[in-house]
């Protein structure tokens, strides 16, 4: 099992933004969409062995944590343009609207729940996993020996990481690097599928 997880500092957490345009109303989700797209989707194939998690700490209401399940997820729901993946995420955002319990989740699709977690309930869920943060200034993701099972990766958005998340995530996540610049989180997603593919990790 592979595992994203996804800080979306600005992603709206109601359905209130246009499907018209994402970039200018939702606080990029368009970006989430991609990152989406570049976990699971494979050229006339979809990958079952990866999970995602995005957290998304925009307006207006508190957080909420959607999971993607790529082994329940039906390809043919999470097609790969970027309009049908932001309906997904605004039909899971308006069911968890009225979520009180933080760690509950509510299954809106096959393979896609909503809850209330925060990212610091989505990484301590994951703890038990090899859990590896994605940052520029991290180890070269070449001299790593990986586990063949139960890798976990941790990514911001845009934005990036704050210094309250990194001082959460020391000791927690080993910091890897995939190249000395800045990344599309999309691009950095399907950089480690294609490395981990290469290595042979499930």
């Amino acid at each position: 099992m592979r595992v994203f997880i996804i800080k979306a500092n600005e992603a709206h957490t109601d359905f209130d933004f246009s499907l018209r345009d994402l970039p200018g109303t939702s606080g990029r989700i368009d970006l989430i969409c991609r990152a989406l797209n570049a976990a699971f989707h494979l050229s006339h194939s979809f990958r079952k062995n990866v999970r995602v998690y995005v957290t998304f700490l925009g307006p207006p209401d508190p957080p909420k944590t959607i999971r993607f399940e790529g082994s329940k997820i039906r390809p043919k729901i999470l097609n790969p343009d970027e309009i049908s993946i932001a309906r997904i995420i605004g039909k899971a955002l308006r069911v968890g609207k009225d979520m009180r319990n933080p760690t509950k989740e509510i299954e809106v699709l096959p393979g896609v729940f909503i809850s209330r977690m925060t990212f610091e309930d989505v990484v301590r869920k994951n703890v038990k996993m090899n859990l590896y943060l994605l940052d520029e200034e991290g180890r070269d993701i070449s001299t790593f020996v990986f586990p063949k099972d139960n890798v976990a990766f941790i990514l911001g958005d845009h934005l990036g990481l704050t210094k309250e998340d990194l001082s959460f995530l020391e000791g927690i996540a080993e910091k890897i690097s995939i190249g000395p610049r800045a990344y599309l989180t999309s691009h950095v997603i399907s950089f480690v599928n294609i490395y981990l593919d290469r290595l042979g990790v499930p």
